[in-house]
């Protein structure tokens, strides 16, 4: 759905002809046509931030109710940011993940 919704941008940024496939790669595959898959390839950042939120969401109950209730506040932090990017479209997180070493794109 992304990819058709911009498929306007995409056709200015490439030369020559592109397309834009129904059904995605998903299709494609469905369609038992060949597909290569990278397996050493970074998790997707969205897979990351979902992760990342998760754990640190856990982390603060769990940290609140055995340690202290300030750490209740890394909770809602974390569900304010993820509140904020679902609002905006802006990911802070997301931006932050996309430039560790593991995915690569700090060096591009």
């Amino acid at each position: 759905m992304r990819t058709a919704a911009n498929c306007d941008r995409l056709a200015r940024a490439v030369e020559g002809v592109a397309f834009v496939m129904e059904g995605g790669v998903d299709g494609w595959a469905a369609d038992g046509l060949p597909l290569e898959e990278n397996r050493n390839a970074p998790l997707e950042i969205m897979r990351q931030v979902q992760i990342a939120a998760g754990v640190l969401v856990l982390a603060g109950v769990t940290l609140g109710l055995s340690v202290h209730p300030a750490f209740f506040g890394l909770s809602a932090f974390v569900g304010a940011g993820l509140a904020v990017a679902g609002v905006t479209g802006f990911c802070g997180m997301a931006r932050l993940l996309a430039v560790m070493p593991w995915n690569g794109l700090a060096k591009a």
